[in-house]
């Protein structure tokens, strides 16, 4: 019996310079997702915490946490980050915004009751969780055809980005941050009108360039769609 990995590596290879994903079917018919790593390939499950174990932070727990405790949680947090990403990557908008949405609470939690060292980590994971959020719960609508709902979330998005950069001192850098300039460009490409082909086909560009982070083609197409309005 073979106990390498050659073929399943073969078959998925690595790509640098990208978050690699895929849905596959376990043997047992349950779904789960794949990530390929330079050295590897790490599968999480789709649904509960992604390493299968019972979850820690989902018990919503109203205490001070101990140091190991509070370790245990950021762990844990990091796997919801993880997969949250990926089903970014493969385009699972709906799933992308609950694992995001698991990770703002269970960093506001760590924020509040863990230690010095943990809190300072959590306050990080939060607003990255944040804007990954806010981006899932945008497209999640715009696949349904919800233009003005899409706006609407990235607005107040945006709000919650502002207040979380405040309480972590980057406030005086918000208008600054290549997150926050990617989502009001994306924002204004929502403008509620009747777009001619062209205004349709520039936006689905923007699009693709803001979910491959390439903000300066994200802001140059934002320019041409001004032109168009």
């Amino acid at each position: 019996m073979r106990r390498d990995l050659d073929e399943l590596l073969n078959a998925f290879p690595y790509e640098s310079g990208r978050l690699n994903a895929r849905l596959e079917r376990a043997s047992d018919g349950r779904e789960v997702l794949l990530v390929r790593l330079e050295l590897g390939i790490l599968q999480l499950e789709c649904e509960g915490r992604p390493d299968g174990r019972p979850t820690l932070v989902t018990r919503r727990e109203q205490r001070p946490l101990t140091a190991d405790e509070a370790a245990l949680w950021r762990l844990e947090l990091v796997q919801f980050q993880q997969r949250a990403m990926a089903f970014w990557a493969v385009g699972d908008f709906g799933r992308t915004l609950r694992d995001a949405e698991t990770v703002v609470e269970g960093a506001t939690l760590l924020e509040r009751w863990a230690p010095d060292a943990e809190g300072a980590w959590a306050v990080s994971a939060r607003f990255s969780a944040l804007v990954l959020r806010t981006r899932a719960g945008a497209m999640a609508l715009l696949e349904r055809g919800g233009t003005r709902e899409a706006a609407s979330v990235l607005e107040q998005g945006l709000d919650a980005l502002r207040i979380a950069a405040a309480q972590s001192g980057l406030g005086a850098s918000y208008d600054q941050l290549s997150d926050v300039i990617a989502l009001r460009t994306w924002r204004e490409s929502l403008v509620p009108q009747l777009p001619p082909a062209q205004r349709s086909e520039l936006e689905a560009r923007l699009h693709a360039a803001i979910r491959a982070e390439n903000y300066e083609l994200a802001a140059i197409l934002r320019d041409e769609l001004r032109l168009l309005s």
